[in-house]
């Protein structure tokens, strides 16, 4: 059987990552993330070692091994520790469970429309908008992408640019971000890294920029946060596309 390739659009920001397309071949796997598979048109179905799933939507715990099988579909990354993530399934779930029609028809139409992905599943879940980001988290978050490459910027320093005290920063940036910073860091890391890839630069050179120790680094945590090599992803993908927004 000749072999698939991924073409289509996706976006990755912290604790969140989304694509519309064409999936390509993608072997069992397991990863970090919570995973939302959802048909372009008709049903979808899912590998899993209790054996194959089919339905028009189909939500994946992260950890559970899987097998996406399916010409088009929207599919949607979640951090276990975002809002979004924990709300979609319990702490360690085990199983895959269908989505209700009606969450997949919203989730379908915003991306269609270019409204917020994020803010659809919080309108689902009844969780509440996003308050309006505080001006020094913007102070924050550059000095995170400007020291991503450098060993990182350190909780103190961070908090210091906050004008909070260490124990109050890390609440202060989870309210901000929904992430504890750790798991921040490593969105931002590979957001970074695709990036790169996706302007031409090497999987080394990405690697490098983004702060992994080597392209195998960069590569085993892409395939354990997606299922994926980045390489092969990008070579048929438009990321950052205008097809939906994160926030």
């Amino acid at each position: 059987m000749p072999s698939r390739h991924w073409s289509g659009s996706a976006l990755l920001s912290a604790g969140f990552g989304a694509f519309r397309g064409t999936v390509g071949d993608n072997a069992l796997h397991a990863h970090y993330a919570h995973q939302l598979v959802i048909a372009l048109n008709g049903e979808i179905g899912v590998a899993l070692p209790t054996g194959p799933l089919r339905a028009p939507g189909i939500a994946i715990p992260a950890g559970l091994p899987h097998c996406v099988c399916a010409e088009e579909a929207l599919l949607i990354y979640l951090d276990p520790l975002t809002p979004e993530g924990a709300a979609l399934f319990e702490p360690r779930a085990g199983a895959a469970l269908p989505l209700a029609a009606q969450l997949c028809g919203e989730l379908l139409s915003a991306a269609d429309a270019g409204r917020p992905l994020r803010g659809a599943l919080r309108d689902a879940f009844g969780l509440s908008r996003a308050a309006p980001p505080d001006a020094r988290m913007a102070v924050v978050a550059d000095a995170l992408r400007a020291g991503v490459n450098t060993g990182g910027v350190s909780r103190l320093r961070l908090a210091e640019l906050a004008n909070l005290s260490p124990s109050r920063f890390s609440h202060w940036f989870v309210e901000q971000t929904g992430l504890p910073l750790r798991s921040y860091r490593k969105w931002l890391r590979l957001e970074l890294a695709l990036h790169r890839l996706a302007h031409g630069h090497n999987l080394t050179d990405a690697a490098h920029a983004a702060g992994f120790a080597d392209s195998a680094h960069l590569s085993r945590t892409f395939r354990e946060m997606f299922g994926l090599n980045p390489a092969a992803l990008l070579q048929g993908i438009v990321l950052d596309s205008s097809f939906v927004q994160a926030a």
